[in-house]
Order: C-alpha cells, then sequence, then structure tokens
C-alpha cells in the first residue's frame, strides 16, 4: 500500500511540474507573440522612400557607314558565300569512313601486330576494338594513318585555318600503358 502511495505521490509532482512548465511556456509566448504583431503592424504603416528618378535617355545620333564601296557585310549573297566556304570539305570527292564519326580524343591505341607482312595498330573507340592500316582516316578532322609502330599512331589531320582555308597538322596516338 505505501509503494502506491509513493507511486501516487510522484505521478502528482510529476504532473505539477509538467503543468508549472506549460505555464511559463505559455506566458512567454504571449509576450513574443505580442512583440511581432506590434512590428509587423508598424512595418505595415511605415512609408517607403520613393526611388530616384531615371535620368533622362540620350538621344540617338545616328552614323553613317563608312565602308560604302565594300560589300554590305549582312547581305544574304555574302553570308551564303560564308556558308559555302564553310560547309566544303578538303577531300570533297572521298567517302568518309566509319571510323571518322569519333573525335581523336576518344581513342586509345592498343597496340600492334603484322598480319601477311601488312602492319595495323590496334584501337579501341566507343568500347570497340578496331584494326587500322596505313592511308585509313580516323577521327572528325580528316585524320589519315601515315605510320605505324610499336609506340604510335602517325596521323595527318586537316584543320581548318581562318574562314577558307585548310592547314595540315600531324598528331598521334600514343600506345595506351596498363599499370
Amino acid at each position: 500500500m505505501s509503494r502506491l502511495v509513493s507511486l501516487s505521490m510522484h505521478r502528482a509532482r510529476v504532473l505539477a511540474a509538467a503543468a508549472l512548465a506549460a505555464g511559463l511556456l505559455g506566458a512567454c509566448g504571449s509576450s513574443d507573440e505580442q512583440a511581432l504583431h506590434q512590428w509587423m503592424d508598424a512595418t505595415r504603416n511605415a512609408k517607403a522612400q520613393p526611388p530616384a528618378p531615371l535620368p533622362e535617355p540620350k538621344p540617338y545620333v545616328p552614323r553613317e557607314y563608312a565602308g560604302r564601296s565594300a560589300p554590305e557585310p549582312f547581305a544574304q549573297t555574302k553570308i551564303g558565300e560564308l556558308n559555302k566556304m564553310l560547309a566544303e570539305s578538303p577531300e570533297a570527292g572521298r567517302h568518309r569512313e566509319p571510323l571518322e564519326d569519333y573525335p581523336l580524343e576518344n581513342f586509345k591505341m592498343l597496340g600492334m601486330m603484322k598480319k601477311h607482312g601488312e602492319t595495323f595498330g590496334i584501337v579501341r573507340v566507343d568500347n570497340k576494338i578496331h584494326h587500322v592500316k596505313v592511308g585509313q582516316y580516323l577521327g572528325q578532322s580528316y585524320g589519315r594513318v601515315v605510320r605505324i609502330t610499336d609506340q604510335e599512331i602517325v596521323l595527318r589531320e586537316l584543320v581548318r585555318e581562318g574562314v577558307s582555308e585548310w592547314k595540315e597538322k600531324m598528331t598521334s596516338l600514343k600506345l595506351e600503358v596498363s599499370a
């Protein structure tokens, strides 16, 4: 029986402490809420400063086109000629090969082999293995294989320089060394 009395007294103390805490928190909350409402009312009633006036726009003064003797830069004929030059290939009569669809950066040289006296380079692109030989084209810059050694595949690429000129550039795929 004394155990029941001590248990009920413990419950009474816990309930009293909870009621006291709720009362204290309720008292704090109402004053904070009242201060918030006062601030919101003051902010609503405050007048905002008007923005500074915009400066007056400057009058537009047209300029005369200085290149009267030269063709107009945006004439359709001029644009058409430029587009035609950009679309022209340095090797227009040649049929493109499948390995020319990939950028040269995507190729990895894995090795070389000789078969019936002919040297082949072994390359990987797009997770597929290909055998390439001298004269074959690789990459998107008209890269033609000119030499294959056990350490590299040397290519002659044609790179556009300016609008209408093509320049030869020698590049190579180095043997990829596995660790």
